[in-house]
């Protein structure tokens, strides 16, 4: 018998931050990932201790989470929504956008006359202001090229857009087919390649880990957390998930605010 392994979403269940109060601060501190709490952060060390095996996963650029979590025993990351994923040192997903695909996305936006995040996996930044156009100002990148300019790796993995902008985009006649989305908070969808999804990381996780692999257990609140959900033996939903999220769950923990990846932790045995 493998060890169990367990992925846990980050915003909305390892931490959360409110999104209005976040959108007022700098933008380095934007992009950042809520931190743990301190409940959380001894349950996700007694579960390494206790021989399972731990991973971030999320639709965050893993260079955007927070210093607490990168001080945690995490065995890797399935970051960007699937469009990146590590174990250890080793990288065994690295798929952003074709130039193509960002091409005809960058001429959706510009139609409609929307910004973007952009989302690499080497940090964030945000085109016209970001999906909302909250932030503007002279520095401020107008287009797509200027916006990749400013990220180490000058590729983009992901895209938060208005949510309106992004059933647009997937009303396309073969949009599916390329592409997906999810529904965010505040009005906005990310924005992925179709094969980039967290059930696409996980079993690239599962894959790699072999025969070490006992059951596997997600922890999720979100719509992007049902592809997470169909490939994880033991789905868990926050207190705070939506309905759709609660009903594919296995067991439905406590809230975010409740430090409810421990209680779910304890739930099942695993500390």
């Amino acid at each position: 018998m493998g060890r169990p392994v367990v992925f846990f979403d980050v915003d909305g269940t390892l931490g959360w931050d409110d999104p209005i109060a976040r959108e007022g601060r700098p933008e380095e501190e934007r992009s950042m990932s809520p931190r743990p709490s301190d409940v959380v952060c001894d349950a996700i060390r007694g579960l390494v201790d206790n021989g399972a095996a731990a991973f971030v996963c999320t639709g965050r650029s893993p260079a955007t989470l927070h210093p607490v979590i990168l001080e945690l025993p995490f065995d890797g990351v399935v970051g960007l929504g699937g469009a990146y994923v590590r174990v250890g040192q080793a990288v065994l997903r690295d798929r952003p956008f074709p130039g193509a695909v960002l091409e005809a996305l960058e001429g959706l936006l510009l139609r409609v006359g929307s910004g973007a995040q952009i989302e690499s996996a080497t940090g964030v930044v945000e085109l016209r202001g970001g999906a909302q156009g909250l932030h503007q100002g002279p520095d401020v990148p107008q287009t797509m090229r200027e916006a990749l300019a400013r990220l180490e790796d000058h590729r983009a993995h992901k895209l938060i857009v208005p949510t309106i902008v992004a059933r647009g985009l997937m009303s396309n006649p073969g949009a599916s087919e390329i592409l997906s989305t999810s529904e965010l908070e505040m009005g906005n969808s990310e924005v992925t390649l179709a094969q980039n999804t967290k059930q696409d990381g996980v079993r690239a996780v599962v894959d790699y880990l072999g025969q070490d692999v006992g059951k596997t257990y997600g922890f999720g609140d979100s719509q992007n957390d049902l592809p997470l959900f169909d490939e994880v033996d033991v789905a868990v939903a926050m207190g705070n998930a939506s309905d759709e999220v609660k009903a594919r769950a296995n067991l439905v923990t406590g809230g975010v605010g409740e430090d409810g990846v421990a209680t779910g932790l304890k739930a099942l045995g695993l500390i």
